[in-house]
């Protein structure tokens, strides 16, 4: 997915958009600790650096400045500037009229207001559970002919159409188009899935200075329809329990 503005309709801006403080303050907080690549779109989103966050405040953010000075200067002189990422193969993008060249924490960076909306781009069929590390589920991955050949692969988030799977080196060197069949699935307070998956992305990520990672967007290929059901059952119980706060 390229990190390319997109031009909303206004049905789409009501569909997608975030206005909460919290949950936009949330957003830019994942950016920042996928150290997500962004592209800082300014002069009239004419042109653009490559840029990641450096940190989060309460009223605002900070961005590295590009290796190019004449476009650093310039970046500070725009008037409105638009920041496009990936947060987990979803599209974030937002729009703020300020912008100023500064010091932080003795590097040249950027600072921006916290933006008044953020545009949270998912255009997925089926409603994506994501998943915080103290409740993350494991896909277990048959990777040879024998039985005891098999790998445990961190979900970050699910889906009844697919789920995204976090590779360290000691994982499964995910390859696109690669499928797995027999991959098992536990539940917890539901039960066990077992379903073929078909990796349809996968992108380095560096969740830690000097770590590098995969990030394996896979699709459940002909799940069945008893899968699919314990799947949905599952999502809708995380999903109440968090509206209970649980």
């Amino acid at each position: 997915m390229q990190l390319t503005i997109e031009r909303l309709s206004s049905e789409q801006e009501q569909e997608f958009r975030i206005s909460s403080a919290l949950q936009i303050q949330s957003l830019l907080r994942d950016l920042l600790e996928k150290r997500a690549l962004a592209a800082l779109y300014y002069d009239g989103a004419r042109d653009f650096i490559l840029t990641s966050l450096l940190d989060v405040g309460d009223e605002g953010f900070w961005v590295e400045q590009g290796v190019d000075e004449p476009k650093n200067r310039r970046v500070a002189e725009s008037r409105r500037i638009t920041l496009v990422s990936l947060l987990e193969q979803v599209k974030i993008q937002f729009a703020v009229d300020e912008i100023q060249a500064v010091a932080h924490q003795g590097y040249p960076a950027f600072y921006l207001p916290r933006p008044a909306s953020i545009y949270r781009l998912q255009h997925r069929e089926y409603y994506r559970l994501t998943l915080s590390p103290s409740e993350r589920l494991h896909c277990l991955i048959p990777t040879g002919e024998s039985h005891e050949d098999k790998k445990e692969v961190p979900i970050t988030d699910i889906s009844v159409g697919g789920m995204r799977l976090f590779c360290t080196d000691n994982d499964i060197e995910f390859v696109l188009g690669q499928t797995y069949a027999g991959c098992q699935i536990d539940l917890p307070g539901v039960g066990k899935i077992i379903a073929t998956i078909t990796v349809k992305s996968a992108v380095l990520v560096s969740p830690k200075p000097g770590q590098t990672a995969q990030s394996a967007g896979c699709e459940f290929r002909n799940l069945d329809n008893a899968s699919g059901v314990l799947l949905q059952r599952y999502v809708t119980m995380k999903q109440r329990s968090r509206a209970a706060g649980q």
